[in-house]
C-alpha cells in the first residue's frame, strides 16, 4: 500500500484524537501553517487504517452470526445479539456511549473540509490542488453517504425532506462554539449529489493507490447515489460511464475461473476431488485443499476490479467470522466459487449456530466498505430489471450473466433466464447477497428495499421464527450518547 507519510499525516492523526464532540469538529488545525503544500493537502485524504466499523449491521442484515451461540442468546455483547435476534425492544441508545463508525467518518469529513477550504492557498501545481479538491469532495460525499444510511432512516423520496438526518459540515468551521446544524435525509443525499458532481470530472483516470478514488469510481458511486433514490435512468447512464472509463483506469471484472484452472487439476489428480469433504475419515485431506484455496487464491488491495478499496472494522475483516445458513444456502452447490475460496466446508467451532461456517480466506482482500467493479454490474441488472420491459430484462440478465460467469466454474455454470421483472429482480437482490456478503452493503440493501417494497423479514434460528419489520427501530442505529451531549442532535432511533 502506498501512503504518503509526510507531516501532514501526522496533522491528520492529531485530528483523530478529537473523537466524536460536534463542537471539535471541522477546527482549523492549531499548527495550520505545516499545510504548505498541494502535497501537504494531498496526504490529508489518506488514512494509515481507513476503517468503516458495520460489523453490528452484518447481525442485522442476517448475514453474520457469533461463534458461541449461547453468548448471543445470552446478550454477553448487546448490540450483536439484539440485531442478530431482531430485538426492537432492547434499548441500544442507552448503551451507545461511543460510536466508531459515526467518529471516524466525521474525523475524515475533517481532513477533507480542511483540503476543500485551504487546498487553494497552497504552494504547488494548479493540478494539485485541482485534485486534491476533487478527491476530497468525493470522499466527503462517501462518508456522508456511510453516515446517512446508518443513523437516519431509509431514503423515501415522499418524506425526505422531512425526516431529520445527520449533521452535515460543508466546510470548516470558523470556532470551537459554532455547531453543526442536522439537516434532512433529503437535504443530505443533494449535498452528496453535489459534492459528486462537482468533483467526478477532476478525478483521475489512475489514482495512486487503492485508498484514493479514480474517476471510474466516481462514476460507479454516482450511480449508487441515484440508485438508493430510485432514479434509474440516471444510475443506468452513470454506470455506463463508469464501464466506459473502466479501462483508463486498469478496472476489470476478476475471473475467479483463472485460479481453479490453476489449481484444480493439481488437486483432482492428487486427490480425485477438488473440494473438502466433510467426513472425519478425511481430515488430511480436507486440510490439503482448503489450504490450497484458502492460502493460494490472492487478490490484494490494487486488484482491478478494487474501484475503492476501504477496511471494515479491522484491516483483517471479514477474517474470521460466521456467514449464516440463509446466505450460504443460496450459493449454487459445487459451483461458486465465492464459496470455496472464502467459506469453511464445515464450522470449524461446534458451538457456533448450526449451519453456520466461517470465512477463512487468508489471500482475498475482501474489501467490505469500498467499491468494487462487480457493483457496477449488479446496478445495471438492478436498473434494467426494474424498468420491466421485455427488452430491458434481457438487458438485465446479460449483465447478471457477465459477473456470474466470471464467479462460478465454468463447466458447472448455469445461466439464469426469466421474462418476468419479478423474478429478474429476485434474482438480481440473491445475487448481491452472493456477490456482497460481509460488505455494508447487506444492510444498506436490506433497509432500503423493506421501505420501498414494504417488506417484512423471517429467519428460523434454533427453531423459533423471528421477523424483522420494514418499520423496525434496528434499520437504523442510535447517535452515540457523547455525541448527543455535545451538539443539538435530535435521536433518530433507539
Amino acid at each position: 500500500m502506498n501512503i504518503r507519510t509526510n507531516i501532514s499525516a501526522i496533522l491528520a492523526g492529531s485530528l483523530m484524537l478529537l473523537s466524536s464532540c460536534d463542537s471539535y469538529l471541522d477546527v482549523e488545525p492549531k499548527g495550520k501553517t505545516l499545510l504548505e503544500t498541494t502535497d501537504d493537502y494531498l496526504g490529508l485524504l489518506e488514512e494509515i487504517s481507513p476503517t468503516y466499523d458495520h460489523a453490528n449491521s452484518l447481525n442485522i442484515c442476517n448475514e453474520a452470526s457469533w461463534y458461541k451461540v449461547e453468548e448471543l442468546k445470552n446478550y454477553t455483547s448487546p448490540l450483536r445479539s439484539a440485531g442478530f435476534l431482531w430485538d426492537d425492544s432492547y434499548d441500544r441508545a442507552s448503551v451507545t456511549i461511543n460510536d466508531y463508525l459515526y467518529n471516524n467518518c466525521y474525523n475524515r469529513i475533517t481532513n477533507y473540509n480542511v483540503i476543500v477550504s485551504k487546498v487553494h492557498t497552497a504552494k504547488g501545481p494548479e493540478e494539485d490542488k485541482t485534485l486534491a479538491l476533487a478527491q476530497a469532495k468525493i470522499m466527503r460525499a462517501y462518508n456522508y453517504f456511510f453516515l446517512v444510511n446508518t443513523y437516519a432512516k431509509p431514503y423515501d423520496p415522499a418524506t425526505a425532506d422531512a425526516t431529520n438526518g445527520i449533521i452535515v459540515r460543508e466546510k470548516m468551521f470558523e470556532s470551537i462554539e459554532e455547531k453543526g446544524i442536522q439537516q434532512s435525509v433529503g437535504y443530505v443525499y443533494r449535498f452528496i449529489q453535489q459534492d459528486i458532481d462537482e468533483a467526478v470530472n477532476d478525478l483521475p483516470h489512475v489514482a495512486l493507490n487503492a485508498f484514493r478514488p479514480d474517476k471510474t469510481f466516481g462514476y460507479a458511486f454516482k450511480a449508487k447515489v441515484h440508485l438508493f433514490k430510485r432514479e434509474i435512468d440516471e444510475c443506468i447512464a452513470a454506470c455506463l460511464a463508469a464501464l466506459e472509463e473502466a479501462p483508463a483506469g486498469h478496472h476489470e471484472l476478476w475471473n475467479m475461473n483463472d485460479e481453479y484452472n490453476r489449481y484444480a487439476p493439481q488437486l483432482l489428480m492428487a486427490y480425485g476431488t477438488d473440494r473438502a469433504i466433510d467426513r472425519p475419515e478425511y481430515m488430511g485431506l480436507n486440510d490439503a485443499i482448503e489450504s490450497i484455496w484458502k492460502n493460494g487464491v490472492q487478490k490484494g488491495y490494487d486488484a482491478s476490479e478494487n474501484l475503492l478499496y476501504q477496511f471494515g472494522t479491522t484491516y483483517n475483516d471479514p477474517f474470521p467470522m460466521y456467514l449464516s445458513s440463509d446466505v450460504i444456502n443460496l450459493f449454487e452447490p459445487n459451483a461458486d466459487l465465492r464459496e470455496l475460496y472464502c467459506i469453511r466446508y464445515r464450522r470449524t467451532h461446534e458451538t457456533a449456530p448450526e449451519g453456520h461456517r466461517e470465512f477463512a480466506s487468508m489471500g482475498i482482500r475482501w474489501n467490505p466498505s469500498g467499491m468494487r467493479f462487480s457493483e457496477v454490474y449488479l446496478m445495471l441488472a438492478e436498473c434494467y430489471a426494474r424498468k420491466g420491459s421485455p427488452e430491458d430484462i434481457a438487458k438485465s440478465m446479460a449483465y447478471l450473466d457477465m459477473l456470474r460467469s466470471h464467479r462460478n466454474i465454468t463447466a458447472r455454470y448455469t445461466r439464469l433466464n426469466t421474462t418476468d421483472a419479478t423474478e429478474a429482480l429476485k434474482f438480481v437482490r440473491e445475487e448481491r447477497k452472493r456477490e456482497l456478503f460481509f460488505t455494508y452493503n447487506g444492510f444498506f440493501d436490506l433497509r432500503r428495499f423493506a421501505t420501498e417494497f414494504n417488506e417484512t423479514q423471517t429467519k428460523v434460528f434454533e427453531g423459533e421464527t423471528y421477523t424483522l419489520s420494514p418499520t423496525s427501530t434496528l434499520l437504523t442505529f442510535p447517535f452515540p450518547l457523547k455525541a448527543m451531549q455535545t451538539s443539538d442532535l435530535k435521536q433518530n432511533s433507539k
